[in-house]
């Protein structure tokens, strides 16, 4: 049984892109543009890893992965968070929230289908 995965965005160019790049790799793919919406799926979709944007209107992907982590039905989803934002404090309070990874755009593809695949086998460090 293939995988699951969200992918969250609000740019469609970046969602297509990932999205399609993952099919290809054989897994099962939903999309959400925004935060509110990413919630919904999640619950809905029971994703096995999810693909998250930090920066989106109404709801960050901070607020989404800390509404993810206190709800027990979804706290142990792994996140991988892909995003422009390189401050080392970012990435820290990421990490500290609980992402498996975080990835700066403009990323390579088989650097995100490396991680995909480390975080669903289980082997990320």
């Amino acid at each position: 049984m293939s995988k699951r995965i969200l992918a969250v965005d609000d740019e469609t160019d970046v969602v297509l892109i990932v999205k399609t790049a993952l099919q290809c790799e054989g897994f099962e793919v939903d999309t959400a543009s925004n935060g509110r919406d990413a919630l919904a799926a999640v619950h809905e979709q029971k994703p096995d890893l999810i693909l998250l944007d930090v920066m989106m209107p109404g709801m960050s992907g901070f607020d989404v992965m800390h509404a993810l982590k206190a709800d027990d039905a979804t706290a142990t989803i792994p996140i991988i968070m892909l995003t422009g934002l390189s401050e080392r404090k970012k990435i820290q309070e990421a990490l500290v929230g609980g992402t498996n990874y975080y990835i700066v755009k403009p990323f390579e593809m088989a650097d995100l289908i490396n991680k995909v695949n480390d975080v669903l086998s289980g082997a990320e460090a």
